[in-house]
């Protein structure tokens, strides 16, 4: 007899829709992946993963020759985040930054190169020993619980890291609370949208137990995204890669405006084309309280 998979999420995070009106997506003998018709999707049920408390720890960023790998990428990471924080100063003004799930401190170090003051955060010790390691400042957080103050931050950073907890509006009223009114929001997130895994969702990795089907939860587009950050006090204001940073030397922003229309072209096309496997959006936070939720 089969074994029956305990219930992860009886209703979808993103409407309260229950789950009988979702349409199954991916089903394997460890997990369950649905669609709800709002656009959301989930995990459903899962079987327990015996070595899920030590999944977030070396083995995950990588050792040995794996982990050399990791590292040598190192700069275009850093210059990945600086990019990334760049789209953010866009819309928010310069303040003390918190990056959560911190990893090994690309964006620490990214936001200490812009003259930011930069915090960690992560579930995982390896990481915040190597943050430490570098000199940040980095304490263990879960998305849930954040060990910081009210409104003590003015940018919080989130790459891929909400579509690792299965409550994102629990964890989205705990940014919102270490975030100062006004502050700025930068989510990268895996897009529900992309075209491979919509097209073969049963070999995609986002759903597969030995790739990501494990280790994530929910799946979202820039509009059911959108819609979450709305719901809980926040105003969306891009979605996408900014086409020009306001917050660089002239020669950079000349040279960034000049191409503008070309990466607008660009981008409209990889969206047409279902191409795009992350999608990057930034939120201001609002004066307004979240609304109420079923």
């Amino acid at each position: 007899m089969a074994n029956v998979q305990p219930m992860v999420l009886a209703r979808c995070p993103l409407c309260s829709a229950g789950g009988s009106t979702a349409t199954p997506l991916a089903t394997f003998p460890e997990l369950t992946w649905v669609r709800c018709p709002c656009g959301l999707i989930y995990k459903r049920s899962e079987l327990p993963d015996p070595k899920a408390a030590e999944f977030y720890e070396a083995g995950y960023f990588g050792t040995g020759e794996q982990g050399r790998r990791y590292t040598q990428r190192r700069p275009r990471r850093v210059q990945k985040s600086r990019n990334q924080i760049l789209d953010l100063l866009n819309h928010a003004p310069p303040g003390p930054l918190l990056d959560i799930g911190c990893s090994m401190g690309y964006t620490l170090q990214a936001a200490h190169e812009l003259g930011l003051t930069p915090t960690g955060s992560d579930i995982s010790e390896f990481a915040i020993g190597e943050c430490r390691k570098q000199g940040f400042r980095t304490e263990r957080g879960e998305l849930g619980r954040l060990p910081f103050a009210d409104g003590e931050f003015g940018l919080l950073t989130m790459k891929h890291v909400l579509e690792h907890t299965p409550d994102p509006r629990g964890a989205l009223r705990e940014v919102r609370r270490v975030l100062a009114v006004g502050g700025g929001l930068f989510i990268a997130t895996p897009h529900a949208g992309y075209g491979k895994s919509l097209r073969a969702p049963l070999a995609s990795g986002y759903h597969l137990p030995h790739r990501h089907g494990r280790e994530h939860f929910v799946y979202y587009t820039p509009e059911t995204l959108s819609r979450l950050l709305r719901e809980e006090g926040f105003r969306v204001a891009r979605v996408n890669p900014a086409l020009v940073h306001r917050r660089t030397p002239l020669a950079r922003r000349l040279g960034e405006t000049l191409v503008a229309p070309l990466r607008a072209v660009g981008q409209l096309a990889v969206v047409a084309l279902q191409a795009r496997k992350e999608f990057w959006l930034v939120a201001v936070k609002t004066d307004e309280p979240p609304r109420p939720t079923a």
